[in-house]
């Protein structure tokens, strides 16, 4: 399988004449899939540097259906892939891209129109996805395949040196097992979060840490953490009874020494407001898109 040759724009037309075939993600290793991501996406706003390992937990934690998940051809040159997260009746695009040598040249409809018949006939009632919102082509295909903005989630960051703050957290910042936390999970959000970061993913996880204010069994709020590779703490879940308490939260994560990052956390969220209160910037930002199938 040859995922990185170059072709003459002449020979890329002709192969263009010919329709994309597909195969599912299963039929190549996880370590052969990975670099198929990772040249779809070349080029792309965060380098993506993926390897079997690593979409294997993916794999795990976002319930990816790689039979489902799929492989875009023409002929034996490999075009593009989706990767295809399935919950019941709901289904989730956990990549979507196309290598540099094809874009601009049609394929990216063609992949899009087989996604969405997937995706209906493995019962898919409501399709969701994320994309950045500086990425205008992607934004325009998915709205010509019939996808809405329903709401944004924004990444926020805050760096601080590590002599600029406490080592630890405040004392009435008490540590906690997720699992235990996670059993407040939906009294404590009055929010809808995003597929990466929904209970299901959240018990899946692993080498998170979690924090709480107030009673153990019955916490005002609580984070769960994990730091990765990079020494980044990056906070996967944020969870308050209302906006004084995100307030307080949001407050005493802040305290923490070094670089923290909240992805995707919902525009209708309490920690908005909270987050940018106590140092945290917005980075990015992405709209999460929908249709009914």
């Amino acid at each position: 399988m040859n995922f990185f040759s170059s072709y003459s724009p002449f020979s890329l037309f002709l192969m263009m004449m010919k329709t994309l075939t597909f195969k599912p993600a299963t039929s190549v290793s996880l370590d052969e899939l990975a670099a198929a991501f990772n040249h779809s996406f070349a080029g792309y706003f965060y380098p993506m540097q993926m390897n079997g390992e690593m979409l294997a937990r993916r794999v795990r934690l976002e319930q990816l259906d790689l039979q489902n998940s799929l492989l875009a051809y023409q002929g034996e040159i490999f075009v593009g892939l989706w990767l295809f997260g399935m919950r019941g009746a709901r289904g989730w695009c956990g990549g979507f891209g196309i290598v540099p040598e094809f874009r601009g040249r049609g394929c990216a409809s063609l992949l899009m129109s087989e996604f969405l018949a997937r995706a209906r006939g493995c019962g898919v009632k409501k399709l969701s996805l994320e994309v950045l919102t500086r990425n205008t082509p992607a934004i325009r295909l998915y709205e010509r395949a019939g996808m809405r903005v329903e709401r944004d989630l924004i990444i926020f960051e805050r760096t601080r040196k590590a002599e600029d703050s406490a080592t630890a957290y405040p004392h009435d910042l008490k540590e906690a097992a997720p699992d235990a936390l996670l059993r407040h999970f939906e009294r404590l959000h009055a929010w809808k979060l995003g597929w990466q970061r929904q209970k299901i993913s959240l018990l899946a996880a692993d080498l998170l840490q979690g924090f709480y204010l107030g009673d153990k069994d019955a916490p005002d709020a609580y984070s769960l953490v994990v730091t990765r590779p990079d020494g980044i703490t990056q906070v996967i879940d944020l969870a308050a009874a209302n906006k004084d308490y995100a307030a307080a939260l949001s407050a005493r994560i802040a305290t923490r020494c070094g670089a923290l990052r909240v992805v995707n956390e919902p525009e209708e969220s309490f920690f908005n407001h909270a987050l940018r209160a106590h140092g945290f910037s917005e980075v990015d930002r992405q709209h999460e898109m929908v249709c009914e199938l």
